[in-house]
Parts: C-alpha cells; sequence; structure tokens
C-alpha cells in the first residue's frame, strides 16, 4: 500500500483513526498539482499531492501540536521546538491557500481549484525524522559570504569577499548560528544541518512554500528612516533651500510614511514576483503578501509606527562608531543628563523602543551587530536583548567599518548559544511598569546617536524651535531626565511614539512627553572648562580647550583599532537658523566661518561621572 495514501470504498468506511478524507483533481491543465488527497479529522489536517512535472509530497499539521512535511519518496520530518515542544510551522504566509482547513466539493489550492472525485485518505506517517528549529531565536550573518582575510580593518579600506562553502555552514551551525542566507546549493546545506535559511535559491515548487526553514528570498526591508532621509528629505533639501527652513520632525515622519509604505509594498511581493520569473511554476490565482519581513532599522523610535503595518518583528541597526564611551558622554554633553560611563544604559535608552513597540502591537524584535560597534558593548548588548525578550539576532558581514568578521560572527554566536542554554525561555520577559511617550517624530537621530539631531539631519538640531518655541533639545531633554530618573529607581520603562494605534492601557504608569515640554539640562557641578578662540584669515578660527577634570569622550577606534580620549565635543551653529556644523572633536580644533553672519560656537566636555559642562562663544563674520 502507498505510504502517503490508504484507499476507502465508501465515505461512511471507519478507519481504525476514525477519518474521512477525500480526493480531488484539477479543474485546469496547467494546474501545479494532477492530483491531491486531502484529510480533515478534528485538529488534524493532512495533504497529499502528486505534481504535475512529477515527484509527490505529503504535510500533516495537527493544530497546536504537530507539522510534519515529506518530500519524495525521502523520509517524513517532524519541525518541534526543543524547549516547548511545539510545532514550528511555515511562516512566509498565505496559509490559507496552502493548505484547506475544511473538506468540500471544490478546494483551492496553490491558486488552482481541485473537484472532489473520490474517497481517499492520508495517513500520519508512522515514524518520522525531528528537526528541531527555534524561531525565537533567530541568528545569523546578513548574507553568504565571508571575508577572505578576518583580520580587523579599523580604516576604510574594504574587505576582500568570498562565497561560504559547505564547511562554513558546518561551522556556524555547530557556534549556533540557526539562520543564514543561501543560494541553490547552499540552502541544501542549511536544509540538512537544520537551519533557517532565505535568498534566491531555485527551490523545489511547491514544497518550499511548506518548509519550514525556508524565510523567503528576502528577509527585511533594508532601513526604511534611513533611506527617507537619505533618498527623499536630502535631495528635496539641496533643490529647495527653502524646505531646510520648513522642515520638521513632523514634516519628516510624513515622509518617512510614504517611503515605507512604498518598501514594505516592494519587499513583501518579492516571493511572488520570483515565482513569476520561474519558468516550472503556474500559479494561477495564487498571491501570497510575505507576512514573516522585519526592518532592520538604526532609527529604534521608529519602531512603534513599523510595527502597526506589515513587518513582523523590528530590527535595530546600530549605526556609526556607537557605544557607551562615545554615546553616553555625548548624550550627557549634548542633554545634560547624568548618566553613568555603565554598558546598561544604552540598552536601556534604545530597546526601551523596540520592546515597547514589540509589546503593544504583539510583535517581535531583535538587534545587530555591527564591526564599528564598541567592541566591549557587543556581547553584553546580546545577551541583555535576549533578556529582555528578543527575538533575533544578526550580525553585519560586509562594507568597510560596518562589517563584523567571520570569526567573531561565530564568538559571538556561540556566546548567546551559551547564555541561552544557561537560561531556557520558560517564561515571557518581565514586562516595563513605565511608559514614556514622546511626540511623534522625534528620535535619537541616525550615525551621531548622542548629538540630537532628529531624523540624522543638521537642519533638525537641539537648538532649533518647534511650533510652540520650545527648541528640540529641550523635548528630548525632558524625554532622556524621564528615562535617567527611571533607571536610577530600577524602574523598568518602555518609550513609544505618540501615535493612536500604540496603547499604553497595559503600562501601571504613563509619562507623556509633549512638544511643550522644557527639559532642563543639569549642569551644577560639571567640570570647569576654559576656551581660547584665535581668528585667523578668510573666516578661519582655531579653537583650544583645556580643563583639570577628569574627562573622557572618544568617538570610537582609530585607524589602528585604539580608542582615543578626544575629551571636548564641537559645534557650530549660524548663521541660518537651520545651519549647524560638527567640528571634529578634540583639545584643539580648526573651523571656518564660510558665510556672512552671526555664529555661536558651542564647546561641551563630560567627565566619568557624567557631569557636563557647555561653553557658547558668539561669532560674527562680515
Amino acid at each position: 500500500m502507498d505510504a502517503m495514501f490508504v484507499t476507502r470504498a465508501s465515505s461512511f468506511l471507519l478507519l481504525s483513526v476514525g477519518v474521512f478524507a477525500a480526493e480531488y483533481r484539477p479543474l485546469d491543465e496547467g494546474a501545479t498539482l494532477s492530483s491531491l488527497v486531502l484529510t480533515v479529522d478534528g485538529p488534524r489536517v493532512s495533504l497529499a499531492a502528486e505534481k504535475r512535472a512529477g515527484g509527490r509530497f505529503a504535510v500533516h499539521w495537527v493544530r497546536g501540536a504537530r507539522y510534519l512535511l515529506q518530500e519524495g519518496t525521502g523520509p517524513a520530518r517532524e519541525f518541534k521546538h526543543p524547549v516547548s515542544g511545539a510545532a514550528v510551522l511555515p511562516s512566509l504566509g498565505g496559509w490559507a491557500s496552502l493548505l484547506p482547513l475544511a473538506e468540500a466539493e471544490r478546494v483551492t489550492v496553490l491558486g488552482h481549484v481541485y473537484q472532489r472525485v473520490g474517497e481517499k485518505d492520508v495517513a500520519l506517517p508512522v515514524a518520522a525524522e525531528t528537526v528541531f528549529l527555534q524561531p525565537d531565536i533567530l541568528v545569523g550573518p546578513a548574507y553568504n559570504r565571508r571575508q577572505k582575510d578576518e583580520t580587523r580593518r579599523y580604516d576604510t579600506s574594504e574587505y576582500e569577499y568570498v562565497r561560504m562553502v559547505e564547511s562554513d555552514y558546518k561551522l556556524m551551525a555547530e557556534a549556533g548560528v540557526s539562520c543564514v542566507h543561501a543560494d541553490t546549493e547552499q540552502a541544501e546545506w542549511a536544509e540538512r544541518l537544520g537551519l533557517f535559511y532565505w535568498g534566491p535559491a531555485s527551490l523545489p515548487y511547491p514544497e518550499m512554500l511548506y518548509r519550514p526553514q525556508y524565510l523567503g528570498p528576502v528577509i527585511f526591508l533594508d532601513e526604511p528612516a534611513v533611506g527617507t532621509r537619505d533618498h527623499v528629505l536630502r535631495p528635496r533639501m539641496v533643490k529647495d533651500p527653502a524646505y531646510r527652513k520648513a522642515v520638521t520632525p513632523q514634516v519628516a515622519f510624513e515622509a518617512f510614511r510614504e517611503h515605507f509604505a512604498a518598501s514594505e509594498a516592494r519587499n513583501t511581493s518579492a516571493l511572488m514576483k520570483m515565482l513569476k520569473a520561474r519558468k516550472d511554476v503556474n500559479l494561477g490565482s495564487l498571491s501570497i503578501a510575505q507576512e514573516n519581513l522585519y526592518s532592520w532599522e538604526t532609527m529604534e523610535a521608529a519602531a512603534g509606527y513599523e510595527l502597526t503595518q506589515k513587518a513582523a518583528a523590528f530590527v535595530w541597526e546600530p549605526a556609526g562608531r556607537i557605544g557607551t564611551w562615545r554615546t553616553v558622554p555625548e548624550l550627557n554633553m549634548s542633554f545634560g543628563t547624568r548618566f553613568p560611563l555603565a554598558p546598561n544604559v544604552l540598552p536601556s535608552l534604545i530597546f526601551g523602543f523596540l520592546r515597547g513597540a514589540a509589546r503593544v502591537t504583539g510583535k517581535e524584535w531583535g538587534i545587530s551587530i555591527y564591526g564599528a560597534v564598541e567592541r566591549a558593548d557587543a556581547p553584553y548588548w546580546l545577551t541583555r536583548a535576549y533578556d529582555d525578550g528578543a527575538t533575533r539576532f544578526y550580525f553585519w558581514d560586509n562594507y568597510q567599518l560596518a562589517c563584523v568578521p567571520f570569526g567573531e560572527v561565530l564568538s559571538h554566536a556561540r556566546h548567546l548559544r551559551a547564555h541561552a542554554k544557561a537560561h531556557p525561555r520558560v517564561a515571557p520577559a518581565p514586562r516595563a511598569s513605565l511608559a514614556i511617550v514622546i511626540p511623534a517624530g522625534y528620535n535619537y537621530g541616525h550615525v551621531h546617536q548622542g548629538k540630537g539631531l532628529l531624523w540624522g539631519l543638521t537642519e533638525l538640531h537641539r537648538e532649533r524651535k518647534n511650533q510652540f518655541g520650545v527648541t528640540y533639545g529641550e523635548v528630548m531633554t525632558a524625554a532622556l531626565l524621564e528615562m535617567e530618573k527611571a533607571m536610577r529607581e530600577g524602574v523598568r520603562f518602555d518609550v513609544l511614539w505618540d501615535l493612536p494605534a500604540l496603547s499604553t492601557a497595559g503600562y501601571e504608569r504613563v509619562v507623556r512627553i509633549d512638544e511643550k515640554a522644557r527639559g532642563v539640562a543639569r549642569r551644577d557641578g560639571g567640570p570647569a572648562i576654559e576656551v581660547k578662540l584665535m581668528s585667523g584669515p578668510n573666516g578661519w578660527y582655531t579653537g583650544r580647550a583645556w580643563s583639570e577634570a577628569d574627562l573622557y569622550y572618544t568617538t570610537g577606534a582609530d585607524a589602528a583599532g585604539v580608542y582615543r580620549n578626544a575629551r571636548f565635543y564641537w559645534e557650530l551653529y549660524g548663521p541660518a537658523e537651520e545651519d549647524m556644523r560638527i567640528i571634529p572633536p578634540g583639545e584643539t580644533v580648526r573651523f571656518q566661518l564660510d558665510k556672512p553672519g552671526k555664529y555661536r560656537l558651542r564647546v561641551a566636555g563630560a567627565d566619568r561621572d557624567g557631569r557636563s559642562t557647555v561653553v557658547w562663544r558668539d561669532l560674527q563674520k562680515d
């Protein structure tokens, strides 16, 4: 007797397992399947099919309990979570188009209509191989190539890359990597190794849609907020000087919404576009909008909006040379906070946006590690994110300073796997009791996360005023002081944009920061700083700052991989309201007043206890 089918003589015949089932044939000659058998028995749904092009497959779903897939004459495989034992199902979406949940005279499967022609039954496999998958801990590099020479590069030179071979995939699987990019050959290795995989692989159709390990041709939207800045806002400001004056956080937010919608539509349709291009696939009426995509994004504040849309998750990207010893002093110098130089500060400030967005939308979040992240921070960020409930952990593996070399990817994966093994998830992560709500469109910025440039634009600098005459810096200071207070008091907090779709009903306490909030920087007890300026021809100045206090501020590793103490942070405002420049930091700097008008020079420093001082100087070019 066929292993996939049990033939029955009558629709009233009760088999030993009490199953009633039916056989179906296609109504059109171009249908993918030449025949299928559907069994529905309470929570169990089984489908076995013969492909018109040859081959067969069978899928079994016992709702709430089991999921099995058998391809051709290969063994049946059951997909389980190793900790909970729960069934792991495909995450692409379109489930109703793949597996009918009830018997009927006609059913639509894979975009084609099938007519009931008789009685047959699909039996559950007697034996099956078990594939353990953890969709709640996806770990992996961005792509399917590695560095030929893994020696760390701290300058702006580029690595040479080579395609990964099977032994590389084995190393990743052994280290705890669970999600990989793959071409057609690499996908076979990933499948055998029990890894989730994604990419342009040409896989057997339609079996690929039923594979829990296959995540699709793409899995992320690439920086839609940053794309808004770089491809919408900045080009328009170059063409239209009046727009530089008119841009506000709200204007940027509206542009972002439009750009995000286009990016989401493009990526959710990538699966169908890929299948339509294949000559061996007849989609019929099949249309699947991919449901497992996440947004890989730098601006963490945008998580709240993005997760109200179709994205299944939000993965934060640490842009630039971010880290405790750079970004925390920047925050203190920019906003007058007094955050300690401690590794828990940045995760608290950043993950608050991610946790909050995932909580109120019922979706997921994660983080990525980039090469320019302070090396001491990366391991802690991974385990802290895991403890806070993150489900995705990725590593950018290309492009100069951004690249995390292959060996470091393996090291980070081992570190996270050991932590997860020692602390298995048997309950949800603790929830925040406090929600801090800020105006939509306000954020930490992009590469300069501690400098207060909303949307990463110098035109939206801290000193510019909103419609209520309050500076953007004062609004963000009010929010950051609330976060600092919560951290000092040991209160877990989330941060959300003030959007109608983001409800705060589940929080014990809510603090709302609106655009009228005037946060007052704490500068009392700050270090004494002296500044001397020497003018030269053509508007050039040399500035020198010094202090006897123990100031610390680094801009990240230099070309030799060493973190240098720049001590002072310099900014120049003017002559127009929207004009602002960041002067390369240090004790001695040079800068030029390039246009006539009034300028304001700002020099700041912060000691290791978080106390900061700001010195202003007014300048004029006639």
